[in-house]
């Protein structure tokens, strides 16, 4: 399939889910590449990994695991190198959110937000981004959020999600300072208000929000795989540690 990601390898992480993290396998490998699905969820991984390839006539492979389990990461890009081969895009995508006030949210789940938010995409950078800088060829995404930038979108109640999302924006940086010399670029999007299985949870909450949207409406997954899949391409080659915003008008950048 002839494409801008013809002969790639790509790890999508959170890439089963029903939201951006499908949409960017399946867009990334509607233009040609081999693309690594590695998702919690391990029906849904094989699942999604076994249509897309069906539908599309790629290859797909399932890699299920917690991106939070650094030994299993580091036996996922191991697999996916062995059947795939190098892996040129990392698409940083997988996260969680629980939404509490700051006196009421546990440790607990600061730390899992933290592990999963962050730190589990800075150890797969540190995995990939060698073989990366040693081959000359190399993008890396990472999927921040308008709430790195707010301190907070949701009235006070998702401090941890929204403080590992700004630490990303930096996280950016510091790799594209890094990989620029060597090839490597990393940029980031910034979604807002995208429609979800979580989303649609707190549908109630979200729609005031929604409703002062200048396109007035939620934005839809695929529009966020259709950013990524340009910010892993060639057709970004001269762009690096930028963080873009996609999220209808609702929050504009100065």
């Amino acid at each position: 399939m002839a494409g801008d990601f013809t002969g790639r390898v790509a790890l999508v992480t959170g890439g089963a889910g029903a939201g951006i993290g499908s949409h960017t396998v399946q867009r990334l490998a509607s233009e040609g590449a081999a693309v690594a699905v590695v998702d919690i969820h391990e029906r849904r991984c094989h699942e999604v990994s076994e249509r897309i390839a069906s539908e599309l006539g790629t290859r797909v492979l399932a890699c299920p695991g917690d991106i939070a389990d650094r030994a299993r990461m580091h036996e996922v890009v191991t697999t996916v190198r062995d059947q795939l081969g190098p892996i040129d895009v990392l698409v940083n995508n997988a996260a969680e959110n629980v939404l509490a006030p700051v006196a009421e949210y546990s440790m607990q789940d600061w730390d899992r937000v933290l592990d999963v938010d962050l730190t589990a995409a800075f150890h797969l950078i540190r995995l990939l981004l060698p073989d990366m800088i040693e081959r000359r060829r190399g993008s890396i995404v990472n999927v921040a959020s308008i709430a790195g930038w707010l301190g907070d979108a949701n009235e006070g109640r998702e401090a941890p999600y929204a403080s590992a999302k700004s630490a990303l924006f930096s996280l950016t940086r510091s790799v594209a300072f890094e990989g620029g010399p060597h090839g490597v670029r990393c940029n980031a999007v910034a979604p807002g208000l995208i429609w979800s299985k979580f989303v649609a949870r707190y549908q109630d909450q979200f729609q005031k929000e929604v409703d002062r949207t200048p396109l007035r409406r939620f934005g839809k997954p695929e529009e966020v795989a259709e950013l990524i899949a340009f910010l892993a391409s060639d057709r970004s080659a001269f762009i690096t540690g930028e963080a873009v915003n996609i999220s209808g008008g609702w929050y504009m950048r100065p």
